[in-house]
């Protein structure tokens, strides 16, 4: 852009001073400027937790705004900042949104927001700025006059942003000064505050009536800068969709997680990033201070959420405190038992009705020698698998071994004062604030020990990417999935988000073995890292964990300018989960073939790989019957099809009708959804919310 006519008119020996408009002159934005105050509304809402949507709370800033400029008859960009705020809060007390109280935080919080919005959007017109430095070098005084509805801070914030505070010599907002461009009235004002003749002054903005004749009939000299095209394209900004625009920026991730540079699964990132971002939101809805990350998947957890806070973070008095408890179900389970004799061992008891001696000790981390000695003892074989194990004559019979006796009483009460100390080591208030524990998933078992470590006093409440079991919920120990859950009951796109829930789990693995118990040692948890899964973390996860991140700040960056609701996410990413699980390639099924070498589980002897009995797969026919009805129910043993096929058959595994499943679901949910619901009053199950 020539700027020379510009430069000649400011050379001119009479101008001493030059008056700068701010945007579609030294900045531009990027979206329309009414999308800013969307955004706004965005983050107004996440920061304080406001039960509201983005369009109401826009909307409820736009209506105050023209209530006041009718109530004082000015111009919108005339209105006292402040008196803008105070009218949007007691608009909100008055909805119950929010309380009186928080008044002070309000303030603060509404031009911090408006900071973080504006600067988000704006870039600057270097070339402008250049023909002002000139101008500033060669000794004359710049000043910045703008109609804007912010505060002299705000703006200052703003200046201070580009790296452009010290180009003037001082700011004259129209809210400010309670006059605009618009009506003519700022420039007298800013004229006599500064004591100065108007025919020494030379105004550049964009805009003819505001910054060319309004300048003019004031007394100033003025020149428009040719900027036609950049109001034309904030007309154009104003047409879109957030919806479009969301769908685009997650898909190009799943879409760039398919290159051949790219590890398989990294589109489970996706899942991870909206996971964190629902649990700060809740966070900061709840008003909780301290979240819990629990071993070992909470690692990866954790480093996503202090990520996702970092780049959010207004201040560091509003920051969520973050912790990693190293803990699992084996250390979580024993920290809560009872004595002996009226110990149930449900947990154990329910989840494994088959157990042999062996297994049951390694389970309490029993000593190999002490092992032995209670073994040989009860002269057992230790591999030997007994039904019923909690009800046989040898539980009872080990229950009175004097060896086995004194070695679960110092292990018992070394686990309870170990992880009390342990507990009380993170600093903070846990009888005040309770404790709320981060996790994949999948019940609460570790949840309900912890809750029972604290005598079923303090609450602990967990907050998981997905639930699929409910167990004993009380009062004092909700909990959530986030991304997926059971409760209030499965949806659809539950369905699909909690197929292949091994995944969540493996690629979000830690460099660091399973906690198996607690002691006063220095670090306070002794740790067992199995082979297997420490040679499938070093080989695959760390890399895979590390493209996630990456992509992670992508999400960060271009989903921070998009005003999107969870809803519209959930129904994206149970899209993102289906395609996953219908498309595999040969580098795909190869990964998980290693995959499931490293997947273990965390008790006694720590079996390796995931195995799919028949018996688990139920009838054939009877899937096929929900498959056509209600597909969704079945997409877990779907999702399975073409991994299994390929351990089998290769050449069988390729031949799988996947685009053609894929379409049926497209197709099946259209009819269910779009077409028959609508015609029910009464919705079956067959209906239920998608």
């Amino acid at each position: 852009m020539s700027l020379n006519s510009l430069k000649i008119k400011l050379s001119n020996q009479n101008t001493k001073v030059l008056f700068s408009d701010y945007y579609d002159t030294i900045v531009h934005r990027n979206v329309h400027p009414n999308y800013t105050l969307k955004l706004w509304a965005k983050y107004m809402i996440a920061e304080l937790g406001l039960n509201i949507s983005i369009d109401e709370l826009y909307f409820i800033r736009q209506e105050s705004l023209s209530h006041l400029c009718e109530k004082y008859k000015k111009n919108n960009v005339e209105i006292p900042y402040n008196t803008l705020i105070n009218d949007i809060f007691i608009r909100l007390v008055n909805s119950d949104l929010i309380n009186f109280s928080k008044k002070e935080y309000f303030f603060y919080l509404f031009e911090r927001i408006d900071f973080k919005t504006e600067s988000s959007v704006q870039y600057l017109n270097q070339d402008v700025l250049n023909v002002i430095k000139a101008f500033k070098a060669e000794g004359g005084k710049t000043y910045l006059v703008s109609d804007f509805y912010g505060s002299k801070s705000l703006f200052e914030k703003l200046l201070e942003y580009h790296g452009i505070l010290n180009v003037f010599d001082d700011i004259f907002s129209s809210s400010e000064l309670e006059s605009s461009k618009h009506h003519g009235s700022i420039y007298k004002k800013v004229l006599n505050i500064l004591s100065i003749d108007a025919n020494e002054v030379v105004m550049i903005g964009d805009n003819q009536r505001s910054d060319y004749d309004n300048a003019v009939k004031n007394g100033l000299n003025a020149y428009k800068l040719p900027h036609d095209k950049y109001l034309k394209k904030n007309k154009l900004n104003a047409i879109g969709s957030d919806l479009k625009n969301t769908k685009q920026v997650i898909n190009n991730i799943y879409n760039r997680s398919k290159k051949k540079d790219v590890m398989p699964f990294t589109q489970y990132i996706i899942y991870y990033h909206f996971f964190i971002e629902r649990l700060y939101l809740k966070s900061k809805k709840e008003g909780i201070k301290n979240l819990f990350f629990l071993a070992r998947e909470g690692q990866f957890l954790k480093k996503i959420f202090d990520s996702y806070q970092e780049f959010h973070l207004l201040d560091k008095d509003s920051k969520i405190n973050t912790h990693y408890l190293k803990t699992s179900r084996q250390a979580s389970i024993q920290i809560n038992l009872e004595p002996l004799e009226t110990e149930p061992f449900l947990y154990l008891k329910n989840k494994y009705p088959e157990l042999s001696i062996e297994d049951f000790l390694i389970f309490f981390n029993c000593p190999e020698h002490t092992k032995n000695i209670i073994i040989k003892a009860l002269n057992l074989s230790p591999n030997t698998s007994i039904k019923d194990f909690f009800k046989s004559n040898i539980f009872e019979n080990l229950k009175q071994n004097e060896t086995f006796i004194t070695f679960y009483k110092t292990h018992r009460e070394s686990n309870k004062n170990s992880f009390k100390a342990y507990i009380n080591s993170f600093g903070v208030d846990i009888e005040k604030e309770g404790v709320y524990l981060i996790d994949i998933g999948w019940g609460g078992t570790m949840q309900e020990s912890l809750f029972g470590f604290f005598n079923e006093q303090i609450p602990v409440t967990g907050y998981y990417l997905g639930l699929r079991y409910i167990y004993n919920i009380q009062e004092k120990t909700q909990r959530d999935g986030l991304i997926f859950s059971i409760l209030p009951f499965t949806s659809y796109n539950d369905y699909l988000l909690m197929a292949n829930n091994q995944y969540y789990e493996q690629f979000s693995a830690a460099n660091h073995g399973s906690a198996v118990e607690y002691t006063d040692q220095n670090g306070y948890v002794i740790e067992k890292h199995n082979p297997e899964e420490k040679w499938l973390y070093d080989t695959y996860i760390k890399t895979h964990q590390k493209q996630m991140l990456d992509f992670h700040q992508v999400l960060l960056k271009e989903l921070d300018t998009i005003c999107y609701d969870q809803k519209m996410i959930q129904h994206i990413i149970s899209k993102i989960a289906l395609k996953t699980g219908l498309f595999y390639n040969q580098k795909t099924l190869q990964f998980i073939e290693s995959l499931n070498s490293g997947f273990y589980q965390n008790i006694g002897t720590n079996a390796v790989g995931l195995k799919y009995e028949k018996q688990e797969l139920g009838s054939p026919i009877s899937h096929l019957i929900t498959f056509i009805k209600t597909p969704e129910v079945v997409f877990r043993y779907v999702t399975k099809l073409k991994p299994v096929l390929y351990q089998k058959n290769k050449i069988l595994a390729f031949l799988t009708p996947s685009y053609f499943i894929y379409f049926y679901f497209l197709f099946n949910k259209f009819m269910r959804f779009s077409v028959l619901k609508p015609l029910f009053l009464l919705k079956s199950t067959y209906f239920k919310n998608n």
